[in-house]
């Protein structure tokens, strides 16, 4: 370490225009983002997890048992995923052991469904380690051209440089992962010991299945009569009346195809505290070493301009003050305010977050600022055009209900009596097409013989799927001489002509009565589908119940 000099006597080079074109030209490419590489893993291993052909049902000759190794296989995938985002470089060694572990022919899914999905997985792991290594290897590029610009030219960083403790808190949180992984593993494979232990000593007996409609377990009828419980994992797949061979050792009663008790809880719990404490474990680690990098000797320097935009530290090279920023980063010190010419300590490239700037301010004092956040390259924040694409479709919207409001005033003559306005013929038929498929899905597995907390979750879902479905054939708006009466899902209201200022139908489908200020609009739903309408190149009875109400709202002549 150094104490701090002025910018200007310290020999470094400047980084040029030509020397950050360069930089700047070696980019990730585009099928090599983490997102398209993880999204693609994920939904492939969800696929071949499924399983297609496999037949893992148990039997007295193949008992199932705890599968620790399938288990963690198949939870790699989705840590690996995390690691495409977070790890690039341990991403790099994963992805060869889970290509090691589908080779286990066991878990090789039968059928042209299932090679069909492990050719996918493979292909996708594949891909995610040629991005990964991609990543790396522009990372490795982009130092190599800031090592050629410095031009050879290392200096330690000043001693003023504020220390970064980054990564401390991952590695806390890491390590309380692991723990609490270590736990549930702890009880999980205790207890599987403890039925190992007694499936050994147990003895077999013959029983008959006599019901079946617990959650755990199954009622059994031994051969002296005695009806006892049975632990199993899928009561359900046990039909009443079925033979079954019993282990039984004292109080504890498994089938012999299932000695072991379902154990998913802590397994699952023990996977994922496993997998996002080696996540964040790894992560912090990796940021505190590199935290540290910049520290440990002399590293390259390059004369910069710096400046601030958008909350952040932006490095441009020397020649070009006019030119848009290469790189920007979070930074902590009072260099982070630094601008103006500046010398950079340590290598820029994307993602990493050993460097050090060092300038000046007006009155000549030196001020250094560290790495806060990783590097990116640098990006025009979005302008402050006009309205965005919502408000001009919001505009053009309200322009064209002007000019059906102006139609309907021409056209439209005062009534004799009082009119009606209501869903059209094909809003109910589609509305009772989803009530007979909702009545079908509750038909085929009524939630009655679930806990009650279920049937309430069950009941309110099923009404609130009702009210939106029924909102396009319950709505109907009558307008007399006194005002309007609308009728929504469950009731009716009256809204006198001088509270009225429009009805509209939103750029959504939604019908709205819009009353003067200090009364609430009353609204009656999304009553029409606009896709729908479009398609159909007519409007809807909504669309023609608020432009010609909007019109009586405005002109008294025309109300019945």
């Amino acid at each position: 370490m150094t104490s701090t000099t002025s910018p200007a006597a310290v020999p470094a080079r400047p980084w040029l225009s030509a020397d950050a074109r360069r930089w700047a030209a070696v980019r990730l490419p585009g099928w090599a983002r983490p997102l398209w590489c993880a999204s693609v893993l994920v939904v492939a291993a969800i696929v071949m997890l499924a399983p297609f052909g496999w037949d893992d049902r148990c039997t007295v000759a193949a008992p199932c048992g705890p599968d620790w190794w399938y288990a963690v296989g198949a939870a790699g995938f989705f840590v690996h995923a995390l690691w495409l985002f977070a790890l690039p470089e341990v991403a790099l060694v994963s992805a060869p052991l889970l290509l090691l572990w589908m080779t286990d022919p066991g878990f090789r899914a039968d059928g042209a469904a299932g090679r069909v999905a492990d050719a996918a997985v493979v292909a996708a792991l594949c891909w995610g380690w040629a991005a990964a290594f991609v990543r790396s290897r522009v990372r490795r590029e982009q130092r190599a051209l800031a090592l050629e610009a410095a031009g050879g030219v290392l200096l330690p960083v000043p001693e003023q440089a504020a220390p970064v403790r980054r990564g401390v808190v991952r590695i806390a949180l890491g390590l309380a992962g692991l723990v609490v992984a270590a736990v549930a593993a702890g009880v999980a494979v205790s207890g599987e010991r403890a039925d190992r232990a007694h499936a050994a000593a147990a003895v077999r007996v013959e029983a008959v299945v006599v019901a079946n409609g617990a959650e755990d377990h199954v009622v059994a009828r031994f051969g002296d009569g005695t009806r006892h419980r049975v632990g199993v994992t899928l009561p359900e797949e046990h039909e009443i009346g079925a033979p079954v061979p019993v282990l039984v050792d004292g109080g504890w009663r498994r089938f012999a195809a299932e000695p072991y008790e379902d154990r998913t809880g802590p397994r699952l719990l023990a996977l994922t505290a496993g997998g996002a404490g080696v996540t964040l474990l790894l992560s912090g680690a990796v940021a505190a070493l590199r935290a540290r990098a910049v520290r440990r000797g002399p590293v390259p320097v390059l004369r910069v301009l710096a400046d601030r935009a958008d909350g952040r530290t932006v490095i441009r090279p020397v020649d070009g003050a006019d030119a848009p920023p290469v790189l920007a980063y979070h930074a902590v010190g009072a260099g982070a305010w630094a601008r103006g010419e500046c010398v950079l300590f340590g290598l820029p490239a994307e993602g990493a977050v050993e460097l050090v700037l060092v300038g000046a301010t007006a009155s000549g004092d030196v001020v250094v600022g560290t790495a806060d956040s990783p590097v990116r390259r640098w990006t025009e924040p979005a302008a402050e055009p006009g309205p965005d694409a919502e408000g001009r479709r919001q505009a053009e919207h309200r322009r064209e209900a002007e000019a059906r409001v102006a139609e309907a005033a021409a056209a439209m003559k005062p009534g004799a009596g009082p009119l009606r306005w209501r869903g059209g013929t094909a809003g109910r038929v589609a509305a009772a097409a989803a009530l007979l498929g909702e009545a079908a899905v509750l038909a085929s597995d009524p939630p009655f013989d679930e806990g009650w907390w279920q049937c309430v979750g069950w009941v309110l879902g099923a009404w609130w799927f009702a009210s939106v479905v029924l909102s396009p054939v319950t709505w109907r708006i009558t307008a007399d001489a006194t005002g309007l009466r609308v009728r929504g899902c469950l009731r009716t209201r009256h809204v006198p002509w001088a509270d009225v200022t429009r009805v509209v139908r939103t750029l959504h489908g939604e019908l709205i009565v819009r009353r003067v200020a200090g009364q609430e609009d009353l609204s009656l739903g999304v009553v029409v589908l606009p896709w729908w309408e479009r398609k159909l190149r007519r409007p809807s009875a909504a669309t023609r119940a608020a432009a010609e109400l909007t019109a009586m709202a405005r002109d008294p002549g025309m109300r019945p």
